[in-house]
């Protein structure tokens, strides 16, 4: 009977401390997955590819300086072997001249020659340093070429993402955020003050849609949709007559918006007239 007693409780400690192992394994799991952290993907992307387009940007630059230094150091030192070699000749060359032009005093030719070797290196100096000007005014239009084409690089894959961004928002006042953060870069883009004019519709701030369709317009007249936006503004706005000027030529420009036309709430004004229902048939 204690034998059995033993067996039996051996069994239940052991039975017991498998349960615990277990629990403490799915308890330690359970914790990992919680400590995982969540985060866009695509931001992700966009920035890994920054980082890289940057590091090779950056790379390039270095060695275009490296080699233009090099290149102007060598240039440099072949520039001022030539030159000395030239003043070596040129004082064997007016000690030459004086001597058979009867010159007999050697302190009136060092002097002649002094003055002759100076007036040279005067001259030689001078072209050295106008060259050496020029080429670092070269340098650095180089370098800001390249440091402006970078700073473009980086606002055109901002702006990217700051598009793929406003395409996931529902929200129109979040989307207006976003568009704002466009205009800031690139206050020149048509495209952003549509869009942003197609936010503010929703949200009922109609004068205000017309005033950003205006701009769209005004930076890009062969622009649509930003005929398009302006149209609904009037309409909603009862400038009937506007509405359907610039309906026509939002479908001129686009005509594929010719199709979204019955299905738009904003045209409600406008059914019962007649250009309109030509529109439509």
């Amino acid at each position: 009977m204690k034998l059995s007693f033993k067996f039996f409780l051996i069994v239940s400690i052991l039975c017991l401390s498998s349960v615990l192992n277990a629990e403490q394994k799915n308890a330690q799991g359970l914790k990992e997955i919680l400590e995982r952290p969540l985060m866009e993907r695509y931001v992700l992307d966009e920035l890994k590819d920054l980082r890289i387009e940057n590091m090779k940007l950056r790379i390039q630059v270095e060695k275009r300086l490296t080699k233009n230094e090099v290149g102007q150091t060598d240039r440099a030192a072949r520039y001022m072997t030539d030159t000395i070699g030239n003043i070596f000749y040129l004082i064997a060359a007016a000690t030459s001249v004086l001597i058979f032009a009867g010159w007999n005093s050697f302190r009136d030719i060092r002097i002649k020659t002094e003055s002759i070797v100076e007036e040279r290196l005067n001259i030689i100096t001078k072209k050295y340093n106008e060259k050496m000007e020029k080429l670092q005014k070269e340098m650095t239009l180089q370098s800001e070429k390249i440091l402006d084409n970078q700073n473009k690089i980086y606002n055109t894959q901002y702006i990217h993402s700051l598009w793929m961004r406003s395409n996931l928002e529902t929200n129109p006042q979040s989307k207006i955020d976003i568009y704002d953060e466009i205009i800031n870069i690139n206050p020149d883009d048509a495209e952003v003050y549509a869009y942003k004019a197609d936010a503010v519709l929703d949200m009922d701030e109609y004068e205000w849609a017309l005033n950003l369709s205006n701009k769209a317009i005004e930076i890009d007249p062969e622009y649509g949709y930003a005929y398009w936006q302006r149209s609904c503004a009037n309409a909603v706005l009862h400038n009937n007559n506007e509405a359907i000027a610039d309906l026509l030529i939002a479908i001129q420009q686009s005509p594929n918006l010719k199709d979204e036309i019955e299905g738009e709430e904003l045209f409600e004004n406008l059914k019962e007239i007649e250009e309109f229902k030509d529109l439509l048939s």
